[in-house]
């Protein structure tokens, strides 16, 4: 009997030895800040494996791994890697550096790039006691997905999480900024244009990005996903710069754009196909908007632990980057006090310009798939070029931040044709906006005025909780044209010059200075006013009110059925402007 024991207990010393020869061993999960990192060791695994990641409250067997919830699934091999420091992630003909890895906690030594690592974003429900495990399976063989070894791959342990603000990770060697450190300022997001986001140099250099983000699993194709984001304050404001660079472990050859031919891509700003970590060729289209939700995020831990004024958000950018600042502000007009915006696309169509060496759709095409020939939505079922289209979208009922922006109509990036629908659309929609244009390329905004260059500043007078007036039809406004470039003024400008005082909002009267100046304008200018975002005086639809002019009689007013106060064919003859008043 003893004998027979002991080749027992043999043969399960050597199937535990082969078991452990190629598995996940060593798992440990840390909470920290509303987040749980789990990491993990990965002996010989091949290299196709792909990891799932699972959660419970009970410890994880392999009885019960059918029950727990799954985390994420395709989490590639040797996780830990920081691809954010390997040129080879943003190029495909760049030479691969060294493997370095993560750092998971400020002032700790980076993992091991051979390791693994999965950091779960703690969700409503969770809190409490929870158990963590991991398994390996290749494309080929599924089976190992049913292999736990508790103690091993599956955690005996409880590690207690809770539902809180997530942190960035310092990545400097300075003090990271301490909570509240920047109660009351104003928060800009600064977004970089097309092929931005790289933050390693050939040379083995990394770039200044300060800050590491794990996202949460409505932030990019599956759970964990890392980003990365410059953070600087100064005396009045913070700046946030992420990089638009999302790892989708393996190159998109499917894309006509070499750009994409790599494993870390360019989103628009936006997002991309929701089958994109296998193949954006997909009998239907669906792509979410994990960009947006990553930057709504930032912006939500900026004003929770920085403590920048939710009146005071700002968004700014400049080619992709301008583009993706003008959707971002139209979608969340609640969020943004104004924008601006350096040759931006405005609507994605497949229209051709003399001018322009590209079609704005086929820009989606790297990161959402064939959308030309087959339809693409949104995941709320909308067409997602028709979702995209800021022409509609500035022409919404609500208040939107008034937007800046300028272009050329030469660019070859950034097809004139769409811009002057757009800004038909803005002026018909009676929305704030005010544009430059010349006959220059992508570069234009160089040579733009002084004071159109000074508009990256001027947004920040606006305010969500403060009135601001949106001027259409504007006399001294410039012919854009039909979108073909040669049709038009080949410099000229909408709403250029404009600056206002609040002068009252209550209840029962309002009030602002209205005034317009730049080099080349001439008086008078007579312009409509419509009085938004305003907080106090709020007259309903078919009120009488008293409406005066400047040194003008006072003469009836009232307010029309979609309750929006506009003031039509206002003079301003003088650089002292005038003085809007209504009152009850």
């Amino acid at each position: 009997m003893r004998k027979i024991l002991g080749l027992s207990a043999l043969a399960g010393t050597v199937l535990s030895a082969q078991l452990l020869a190629a598995t996940v061993t060593d798992i440990q999960a840390v909470y920290r800040h509303g987040q749980v990192f789990l990491t993990w060791q990965e002996k010989d695994l091949p290299a196709a494996a792909e990891l799932s990641v699972f959660s419970s409250e009970q410890p994880i067997t392999q009885d019960n791994l059918a029950g727990a919830q799954v985390l994420a699934t395709r989490v590639h091999k040797s996780s830990a890697r920081d691809w954010w420091q390997d040129p080879a992630a943003f190029a495909k003909d760049a030479e691969a550096a060294a493997p370095a890895g993560y750092v998971i906690a400020p002032g700790t030594a980076p993992l091991d790039p051979h390791s693994g690592l999965h950091v779960h974003t703690v969700t409503v429900g969770e809190d409490g006691p929870r158990h963590y495990a991991v398994t390996w399976s290749t494309p080929e063989d599924q089976g190992a997905l049913r292999t736990i070894v508790p103690g091993v791959n599956s955690t005996t342990r409880p590690c207690v999480v809770r539902t809180e603000q997530v942190q960035p990770i310092w990545q400097k060697d300075s003090p990271a900024p301490q909570q509240d450190c920047a109660r009351g300022k104003a928060l800009i997001l600064s977004l970089h244009g097309r092929g931005g986001g790289v933050t390693a140099r050939s040379e083995g250099g990394v770039s200044s990005t300060d800050c590491l983000w794990f996202k949460s699993a409505e932030q990019g194709w599956r759970e964990g996903l890392s980003g990365k984001f410059a953070l600087r304050i100064t005396g009045d404001a913070v700046i946030i710069s992420p990089m638009d660079r999302e790892w989708v472990n393996r190159p998109v050859l499917e894309s006509p754009d070499s750009r994409d031919h790599c494993p870390a891509i360019n989103t628009w700003w936006y997002g991309y196909n929701e089958n994109i970590a296998v193949s954006t060729r997909t009998e239907r289209i669906v792509v979410r908007d994990v960009t947006h939700q990553y930057l709504l995020a930032l912006i939500q831990w900026a004003q929770n632990w920085l403590g920048t004024d939710p009146q005071q958000t700002y968004v700014s950018g400049g080619s992709m980057g301008g583009s993706g600042a003008i959707t971002l502000a139209l979608k969340y007009p609640q969020l943004f006090a104004a924008a601006y915006a350096q040759v931006p696309v405005y609507a994605y169509t497949w229209e051709g310009c003399s001018t322009s060496k590209s079609l704005t759709a086929a820009r989606l095409v790297c990161n959402c798939g064939p959308i030309k020939d087959t339809p693409a939505f949104t995941t709320a079922g909308k067409d997602l070029l028709q979702a995209l289209d800021n022409r509609l979208n500035i022409a919404a009922a609500h208040d939107t931040p008034p937007i800046f922006a300028t272009n050329g109509r030469k660019d070859g990036s950034i097809p004139w044709v769409n811009n002057p629908s757009f800004y038909q659309a803005a002026n018909a929609a009676r929305q704030a906006f005010a544009v430059f244009w010349n006959d220059g390329d992508h570069g234009m905004s160089s040579q733009a005025p002084d004071d159109v260059k000074a508009w990256s500043q001027l947004i920040r007078r606006y305010r969500l909780d403060r009135s601001y007036p949106a001027f259409s039809n504007c006399s001294d406004g410039r012919q854009f044209g039909n979108g073909d470039p040669t049709d038009g003024d080949r410099i000229g400008w909408i709403n250029r010059g404009f600056s206002w005082e609040l002068l009252r909002d209550s209840p029962a009267n309002y009030a602002i200075a209205i005034k317009v100046a730049h080099p080349e304008l001439s008086y008078p200018v007579q312009v409509d006013v419509t009085l938004r975002r305003r907080q106090a005086f709020k007259p309903a639809a078919g009120d009488k009110l008293q409406l005066k002019l400047g040194d003008n009689a006072t003469t009836p007013y009232t307010v029309p059925a979609d309750g929006i106060l506009t003031i039509p064919a206002v003079s301003i003859a003088s650089p002292e402007g005038v003085v809007i008043e209504l009152s009850h």
